[in-house]
């Protein structure tokens, strides 16, 4: 049986004393003879933090399953089940634009009775099978799909308006259910109203976070064990210390609101991140410019071709001279399957041996990112001129679609925004002419 560590128990009195922390209930108590449905605990991350920080006592024991257990009872004080969501009063009173209550009810909870989306449980009806309950990409149809479902818990999205390494905005996420994402199993939400469209947000921002965070406690647990192990310390686990070290205690709380507040920040600076571009005048965009002539397009499609095949943007690579895909580029993973799968701590992502043990905990097998056969037309992050111009200018977050190489002028090795404009119109010709 596993006993309340000090920080377990001495968390559960000061979590709701301290005015900082203190959460709130957003779906009301839940009935004592009800079952209560629990996040799933990230116990992917944790063993891939154990492989690389080797954390294994003496004796064999696996030193990240008490912080992992330690981790559940601090993330239920603040963001509490998905029947019952909760908030820290930190986010309630200080970003209040970022999550709304009402949103968090509608998204969460059981799926309605009805086939059609309601008041109540639109992620558990609309998202779940796929993304599932935790955000972990992990739902029940999801190892049936290439890609997979997006893992929420890492913090990052693909498709955004904000430069690689920022959060998207609201907008941006809006644009993902209304649109869908072509070539993929992610459906448009068209139909849903604004509101119901706007909950679903708030709980994708919500598991986000809660996922993040979780991640944050595990890789502080992991450092602080690696700390003890070199010193000589019987670290058997992180929070095994006398529980009148309140200090000490209060220490280990703050620094995970501060974990907490990093991340609120990077979602709320995210729409001041967004980056708008036109192209020069002596640049005409199809699908953008007023009036085309025919024969400076043609021109800009030529140069945007050059530069494809070219040494510098050096697209052809990955997506193959004709644009289909077919580049000689060796295959590579995206930032999910890296996280776990990786030659650094000894889990090749093609050691069917090593990855056995991690697939078994919740792991997905890992599956080859493939390059965009661009001449079929099916752009995930959108086929406007601009949606384009951003994925090749910041590249794709997560993948190992690079930003382009920037340069400030002609003169210079790199990119100039004419030059990824360029590039634009010779991209969207591909399915044109085909």
């Amino acid at each position: 049986m596993v006993t309340d560590s000090p920080f377990r128990t001495f968390s559960k009195k000061l979590l709701l004393g301290l005015g900082v922390l203190a959460p709130f209930c957003l779906t009301g108590c839940e009935p004592s003879n009800v079952e209560t449905v629990t996040f799933e605990p990230n116990r992917v991350y944790a063993y891939r933090l154990k492989l690389q920080n080797e954390l294994e006592s003496e004796s064999g024991k696996d030193l990240m399953q008490q912080p992992l257990v330690d981790a559940q009872d601090l993330l239920k004080d603040w963001f509490g089940t998905p029947d019952a969501p909760k908030l820290p009063k930190l986010i309630q009173d200080e970003y209040q634009e970022l999550i709304s209550i009402d949103g968090l009810k509608m998204a969460s909870g059981p799926a309605p009775l009805s086939k059609d989306p309601s008041d109540h449980g639109l992620y558990r009806q609309l998202c779940v099978n796929c993304h599932g309950e935790t955000g972990n990409g992990r739902g029940t149809t999801a190892a049936s799909q290439n890609p997979y479902p997006r893992d929420f818990r890492m913090g990052l999205f693909k498709f955004k308006s904000t430069p690689r390494n920022a959060k998207p905005t609201r907008e941006d996420i809006m644009k993902s259910l209304t649109k869908g994402l072509a070539g993929s199993q992610m459906p448009l939400f068209d139909k849903l109203k604004p509101e119901q469209l706007n909950a679903l947000i708030d709980y994708v921002i919500y598991l986000s976070m809660r996922g993040e965070v979780e991640r944050e406690l595990l890789k502080t647990a992991a450092f602080e064990l690696e700390l003890d192990s070199k010193d000589g310390k019987p670290a058997e686990r992180l929070y095994d210390r006398k529980a009148a070290d309140k200090k000490m205690l209060e220490e280990q709380l703050d620094g995970a609101t501060e974990k907490l507040t990093t991340i609120a920040d990077a979602w709320t600076r995210a729409s001041d991140q967004v980056q708008e571009f036109e192209p020069p005048d002596d640049v005409q965009v199809d699908g953008l410019t007023e009036s085309i002539d025919p024969k400076k397009l043609e021109e800009s499609i030529a140069r945007g071709k050059s530069l494809f095949v070219g040494g510098v943007a050096a697209c052809s690579k990955c997506h193959g001279e004709s644009g289909k895909g077919d580049g000689k580029q060796v295959p590579d993973y995206d930032d999910w399957t890296k996280d776990f799968a990786n030659q650094q701590w000894g889990v090749p992502p093609t050691d069917v041996d090593a990855l056995r043990p991690i697939l078994a905990i919740g792991a997905m097998k890992p599956q080859p990112i493939l390059p965009r056969n661009l001449a079929e037309g099916k752009f995930r992050g959108g086929f406007e001129p601009l949606d384009v111009f951003r994925r090749i200018r910041f590249g794709i977050a997560g993948s190992p679609m690079p930003a382009a190489a920037l340069s400030k002028s002609a003169d210079e090795a790199g990119l100039t925004d004419a030059d990824i404009w360029h590039l634009v119109n010779f991209v969207r010709s591909l399915s044109k002419s085909n």
